[in-house]
């Protein structure tokens, strides 16, 4: 049949490039990948990367090294303004311009390599389920085995999905001369952290938030600028949503969801780039050996965590909680905190 591929790819983020190039190295080389923008494109995130998921993009053939990324040593926990606890970094990367457009282009690349079909500057505009076909922008139809919406919290692919509540994560990036550091601070949102992540002339301030949209994030995003020192304008500010739990994984047994698109976002640290990349290995394993239960199994671990990790960012958002770490906690068992956040926080991921 003309334009027909074994294995349709809608995204071309982590999840996405993670599903093919699993897939191609099982032996399913007949790929079609459509993504929305052209590389290199720019991706609303801070750009950490913590140990776990750096050796988890080694193996599948992205030197980390080509990224730039090294530990900023310097990090400081905050609590309504004021330095509550120093930590030395042990397992946060970041690279040189704290964001993910090097990181994401780089692993990009991965596809022209093994010479993967790649469509940019395309998007879906139409999927019709009952005849495996879709039908994009350029109004083109193409015919699959199995379909993979890799495409993120908000595109085509949540025409399927119930609607979940999101987190909210904007920032915006400028040249400062500020030391090298990382700074994390509560206090300034109810359920979310601030970000100001310095590193060789380059500053990333962030904000994360369980979405409300009675809050306005914008003048919330310009006090925490002037708040702490800075004066630039907001008109570079961007952002995005995340997923807050794992979404419907799988419709019609060959249409799956990766990355964002199924939830695989921990809902108390907003990591999601290490399950990203393991949604698209075990949806891969799935489609060589003809058994969902391989993803689903995966799929199900996932939302036992994520639930715990829930109920987590719940209970610590609690005024008594965030009183009792940062004022007691930090004051009194700082190696504590230190050794939970290298070893529970970030390590784990």
């Amino acid at each position: 049949m003309k334009n027909k591929y074994q294995v349709i790819i809608i995204g071309a983020g982590p999840a996405g490039i993670s599903t093919a190039l699993n897939l191609y190295e099982l032996g399913i080389k007949d790929i079609l990948v459509v993504e929305k923008y052209k590389y290199p494109r720019y991706k609303c995130c801070a750009g950490y990367i913590t140990n776990k998921t750096k050796k988890e993009y080694e193996r599948l053939g992205l030197n980390i090294d080509k990224c730039h990324y090294s530990l900023i040593k310097d990090f400081k926990l905050f609590y309504k303004g004021k330095v509550k606890q120093k930590i030395i970094n042990k397992f946060l990367y970041t690279n040189r311009k704290i964001d993910r457009v090097e990181l994401d282009y780089e692993f990009f690349k991965l596809l022209k390599t093994k010479k993967i079909r790649v469509l940019e500057n395309t998007s879906i505009k139409d999927h019709l389920m009952s005849d495996n076909k879709v039908i994009l922008a350029n109004d083109k139809t193409y015919y699959y085995d199995y379909l993979i919406f890799a495409d993120g919290t908000n595109s085509y692919g949540k025409k399927y999905q119930k609607d979940f509540k999101k987190h909210l994560a904007m920032q915006m990036t400028f040249k400062s001369k500020k030391d090298d550091e990382i700074q994390i601070h509560f206090g300034y949102s109810k359920k979310g952290y601030v970000w100001i992540s310095s590193y060789q002339g380059i500053t990333n301030v962030g904000l994360t938030d369980v979405y409300n949209k009675k809050t306005n994030y914008q003048e919330l995003f310009i006090r925490i600028l002037r708040e702490n020192g800075f004066k630039e304008d907001t008109k570079e500010l961007k952002g995005t949503f995340t997923p807050i739990g794992i979404r419907k994984p799988i419709v019609n047994n060959n249409v799956f969801f990766v990355g964002d698109a199924v939830g695989a976002c921990d809902p108390l640290t907003l990591s999601g780039l290490k399950y990203a990349l393991q949604t698209g290995k075990y949806t891969a394993l799935a489609i060589k050996d003809n058994n969902n239960k391989i993803y689903l199994k995966y799929i199900n671990n996932l939302r036992f965590k994520f639930s715990f990790m829930l109920i987590l960012l719940h209970i610590f958002y609690l005024k008594f909680t965030l009183f009792c770490v940062f004022e007691i906690g930090c004051r009194f068992f700082g190696k504590i905190i230190d050794f939970a956040f290298n070893n529970f926080f970030i390590n784990k991921k």
